[in-house]
């Protein structure tokens, strides 16, 4: 392992139920990286990989090309046989304004990055996406409220997708 893998096994974890330990644990971290952001004000990426057993590892990381992560993504879930993946990024993300968004529908199609649009066009949010060999998927999409008055800065309730696809979806196939 390298410098940026950190060992860790979460309490309460139950290799006899590695399903709902996952669920738990996924949840768990979700909270955590709220709690974070909120206090730091930033939360750093990392990934979470969980085996069977729950002796898994953290990996803080930083990919400049997204799809070269999701490759390493799935290697990572093959070389150590994982179980499940949760992973924390802030990132921009285009919210869909009614069932007709043609900008969605751009972003949608690869015509346009998230990260090209205007600023009025994209949010700001912090994401926990959580993924396991059994078929759990779920995705929390937290927006980020910067007050540029007070400079303080909240989160909204969170928007949850579940069976979520694209570059980061279906990492077991």
């Amino acid at each position: 392992m390298n410098k940026n893998t950190i060992p860790m096994a979460p309490s309460g974890w139950n290799s006899a139920d590695p399903s709902g330990s996952f669920r738990a644990f996924a949840e768990s971290i979700h909270s955590m990286a709220r709690e974070t952001f909120l206090k730091d004000k930033s939360h750093a990426e990392m990934v979470f990989f969980m085996p069977l057993n729950g002796q898994g590892h953290i990996v803080l990381t930083r990919f400049d090309d997204r799809d070269a992560m999701a490759q390493w993504m799935k290697k990572q879930i093959e070389k150590h046989y994982v179980f499940g993946v949760v992973h924390i990024v802030e990132a921009w993300v285009r919210l869909a304004e009614g069932t007709n968004d043609h900008i969605l529908q751009q972003v949608i199609n690869g015509e346009i990055r998230v990260s090209e649009l205007r600023e009025e066009d994209r949010k700001e949010a912090l994401t926990v996406s959580a993924q396991a060999r059994d078929g759990y998927s779920i995705n929390w999409i937290d927006e980020i409220v910067r007050d540029k008055t007070t400079g303080s800065l909240s989160l909204q309730p969170s928007i949850i997708f579940r069976d979520f696809e694209g570059r980061f979806g279906k990492l077991f196939g």
